[in-house]
């Protein structure tokens, strides 16, 4: 009897852990369904436990609390609308008057693609982008793009966000500052959320697992041929699955 009710205890503490998490998530009502309003209820309580998650190097927690954030509140909300800036034309419009499809990526020039990324992406651009926009968003000056110099795609969309512009909406700061970069967001024609994905890191594919791993920071090294074709195959094989689930859900 004595163990029986030690086994109890032991089931009823590890669910009550593990299951806390989805029980203090709020989740997003009729009233509550921009992507900005669930996230904000939400992303301090994440962190909170997502920072003692990495603290005490829960790795298993720490995705356990994102997939968790991602699937139980983010998705099926509708990505806010502001104003952003086409960096070839400097054209300022709104996010809405995307009506296609959305594969976003946000980013920032320390941890813009590589070769092999650009290469990928360029080759799914190229097949799809009749029927799905593809759009990159840095946060940066047009400036700093532009001595980056990458060739993407034409139908690749290229924005950056003047925040000055944008100080009447919450969703540029949750944008950039809650769920890290580069992270992708995958939307359907009304800019409702499909699923989120972090982006995959150029370091770590770049990087033969022999050689000694780039400062942090330093995330588009340059490729050999070798890494090159290797690293290509998972960055493909990463945005086509991308691709597939918003297609399901056309």
């Amino acid at each position: 009897m004595k163990l029986f009710s030690i086994i109890c205890f032991l089931f009823l503490s590890t669910h009550l852990f593990y299951g806390q998490e989805s029980a203090e998530l709020r989740l997003p009502t009729s009233e509550t369904r921009s992507f900005s309003e669930a996230i904000a209820t939400n992303i301090k309580r994440y962190r909170n436990n997502s920072s003692l998650a990495y603290k005490t190097e829960d790795l298993e927690r720490a995705q356990f609390l994102y997939d968790s954030l991602i699937g139980k509140v983010l998705i099926g909300t509708t990505f806010d609308n502001f104003k952003v800036n086409d960096y070839k034309t400097r054209r300022e419009f709104e996010f809405d008057e995307f009506t296609k499809p959305i594969y976003l990526k946000t980013s920032a020039i320390w941890a813009e693609p590589n070769d092999s990324e650009i290469k990928a992406l360029n080759d799914v651009a190229a097949e799809f982008g009749d029927i799905i926009d593809f759009v990159i968003l840095y946060w940066n000056s047009p400036e700093v793009i532009r001595e980056s110099r990458k060739e993407f795609d034409e139908n690749i969309t290229i924005l950056y966000v003047n925040e000055l512009d944008n100080s009447h909406t919450t969703v540029i700061p949750i944008l950039k500052h809650s769920l890290g970069l580069p992270s992708i967001f995958l939307m359907d024609e009304e800019r409702k959320i499909i699923n989120i994905r972090k982006g995959v890191s150029p370091t770590f594919i770049s990087t033969p697992i022999t050689d000694e791993v780039p400062p942090f920071g330093e995330f588009n090294t340059p490729d050999t041929e070798e890494q090159f074709v290797h690293s290509y195959g998972i960055y493909f094989d990463f945005l086509t699955k991308n691709i597939t689930e918003i297609i399901n859900k056309m």
